[in-house]
């Protein structure tokens, strides 16, 4: 990632979803998405990830909001955390590879105890069908 390395820490606890969601948006950009995001929610605060695709190229944004609850005041002190751009395919290979120690260390039992929900299988099912695609 360009000599830089983006590092989300979210808990699920407040939000179970979280991950899924995020192998969701991993999905689209390698189904060529050119925009989407996922929202990290941690009450009454969040961090939204935003993603534009331009070619093999992410541009992605951080953002930092201090409270989620009513879309009229997301923006109010909202702060970017970082941004940059990163190569589609390193960000796809990263992600794929802490999902994959993730899986290895845990396990879907041990997920399911360390953080109290199922692992989100069906979304990494197709994450990891999308990865297979050629191109």
């Amino acid at each position: 990632m360009e000599d830089e390395e983006l590092r989300a820490d979210a808990s699920y606890a407040m939000q179970p979803e979280a991950l899924g969601n995020f192998m969701e948006t991993v999905r689209d950009l390698l189904l060529g998405c050119r925009a989407t995001f996922v929202t990290l929610c941690d009450e009454p605060n969040g961090t939204r990830v935003f993603f534009n695709q331009v070619g093999e190229k992410v541009f992605v944004q951080v953002v930092s909001y201090p409270y989620m609850g009513e879309p009229a005041d997301w923006w109010t002190d909202a702060k970017p955390v970082w941004a940059g751009r990163v190569s589609r395919q390193e960000f796809v290979r990263a992600f794929m590879r802490m999902v994959e120690e993730l899986l290895s260390e845990h396990g879907t039992d041990g997920y399911r105890r360390n953080w109290c929900h199922a692992f989100p299988a069906e979304e990494w099912t197709a994450l990891k069908a999308a990865h297979a695609l050629p191109g």
